[in-house]
């Protein structure tokens, strides 16, 4: 029986679609239209509550936001008893994610546990932590959330991001037992005491993503002098997000010891995310880290010795990615590019055969260098970059059209000699389709996309502008 509805913006799933993506202001005001868009578009207005941005939010009518407290999935910048008052009167109960400033009172903690024992079946992230511009040490109470577990015994967290509090190293394990499905954690500024009393350190084997300073994993406890990695309680971790906060701070730990403590604890560590200073990567690629497959570099933090630190991994190197992490890098990338000179960054495709992503997008290359040269990774997947030259929507869109459309005749072709089992003759059919479409053609759009038709596994392309717009 066919959909009766007399126009496709009533159907449910089309309305819902479209409530995810207005303001809440407009959601208001859709949620008015009728019957059929109050339900979807009432539940994008309520889906989110931000106290920092919504600081009237604790004002609103009790038996209103009550009404709709089974709406709500994210509490974002939590600092204040009221705030948690309010929502335990709304009995919100199916939160996915919320953040939090842990405060001392022993009334906000209650509230606190009190919020996470009513979503612990829903809730999967949680980012906790308290003001950077506060000198008082703030303990988190892992004891009261291990019995706020209650009858639930665990959590379902996947994300946890841990900032600027403490805890002895007991507490951590404990933290992380109470979380079996955690995939993430964030550690940052974040001191955890040495003692234990416990003769074997609690494994974590689901989380496989850690998110912190070489100081944090390394020296966890800054007035200890025996610190323990905390890479002792992550045995399957394989990738790693890190920095240094400050250039003399791991002075008491060599990148060999680093080399040594991931080698013994990470047998599967092999990506890393770097926005370290280009002498302490190129330390930590050549020194530190072992047959790497994915490495992730702050744009503005790429050198000529990072690029040839990157190689030495060139054996099972299948992703390189030079990324503009922050938005505040984003807007100082707007006024000045990095300059890598491109014989420099063709060194990645020339030698990393097993290359399946490279992410160029802020660097530059010249067609002339790209056609002076062989690149070796045959097994591309996904290619972002900039051409010099090709500096317009419509030289760019040119430029992808000739490639698909080749890419797409060569499929075609494939697909009609497997059918009439001549697929000996493949390889001379391809070779004349290059040559009736690309072979000749001399214009800049059409050396880059002949240059693109060489790798046929090659699915992704974006060739970016400068500033980063396709």
């Amino acid at each position: 029986m066919p959909f009766a509805t007399d126009h496709p913006l009533l159907i449910p799933e089309i309305s819902l679609h479209i409530s995810r993506f207005v303001a809440i202001k407009d959601a208001i005001a859709c949620a008015r239209v009728c019957k059929a868009w109050n339900d979807p578009f009432t539940s994008a207005v309520w889906h989110t509550v931000n106290f920092k941005a919504q600081k009237r939010f604790v004002e609103t009518d009790p038996v209103i936001i009550k009404k709709h407290g089974n709406r709500v999935r994210v509490v974002k910048r939590i600092s204040a008893s009221v705030q948690l008052e309010v929502l335990h009167k709304a009995g919100v109960c199916l939160l996915q994610r919320f953040s939090l400033v842990m405060q001392t009172q022993a009334q906000f903690q209650a509230l606190y546990f009190d919020l996470l024992y009513r979503n612990a079946n829903s809730l999967t992230r949680m980012e906790i932590g308290h003001a950077e511009d506060c000198d008082k040490l703030v303990v988190f109470p892992v004891g009261l959330m291990s019995s706020c577990a209650g009858s639930h015994a665990s959590f379902k967290l996947v994300r946890l991001c841990i900032t600027n509090l403490a805890m002895t190293r007991d507490a951590f394990a404990s933290l992380l037992k109470l979380c079996p499905a955690l995939k993430f954690l964030e550690v940052q500024r974040t001191s955890i005491y040495s003692y234990s009393s416990c003769p074997e350190p609690f494994r974590h084997t689901g989380l496989v993503h850690l998110n912190a300073s070489l100081e944090q994993i390394f020296q966890p406890d800054p007035g200890s002098l025996t610190n323990v990695p905390i890479l002792v309680h992550l045995p399957r971790l394989k990738r790693i997000s890190t920095a240094l906060a400050e250039p003399d701070a791991l002075t008491p730990v060599s990148f060999g010891a680093m080399k040594d403590q991931f080698a013994k604890y990470c047998h599967s560590l092999g990506e890393v995310v770097l926005t370290t200073a280009p002498i302490t990567t190129t330390a930590l690629l050549t020194r530190t880290f072992r047959s790497l497959t994915m490495i992730s570099i702050s744009a503005e933090k790429m050198s000529i010795d990072v690029i040839t630190a990157m190689l030495v991994h060139q054996e099972t190197l299948s992703r390189v990615i030079a990324a503009v992490h922050r938005q505040s890098d984003r807007d100082s990338e707007l006024e000045g590019q990095p300059t890598i000179p491109g014989w420099a960054l063709q060194l990645i495709p020339q030698t990393c055969s097993r290359l399946t992503r490279l992410y160029f997008q802020p660097f530059t290359l010249d067609m002339e260098e790209i056609e002076r040269t062989t690149w070796s990774c045959n097994q591309l997947e996904e290619l972002h970059i900039q051409i010099r030259g090709l500096d317009t929507k419509e030289k760019i869109d040119r430029a992808m059209r000739l490639w698909t459309n080749c890419r797409d005749t060569r499929r075609k072709s494939k697909k009609g000699n497997s059918a009439n089992g001549s697929g000996l003759h493949s390889s001379s059919t391809q070779s004349g389709l290059e040559k009736d479409t690309l072979r000749n053609g001399k214009s800049l759009e059409e050396r880059v996309a002949r240059h693109l038709a060489r790798f046929e596994k090659l699915r992704v392309v974006r060739l970016c502008q400068k500033g980063g717009s396709a």
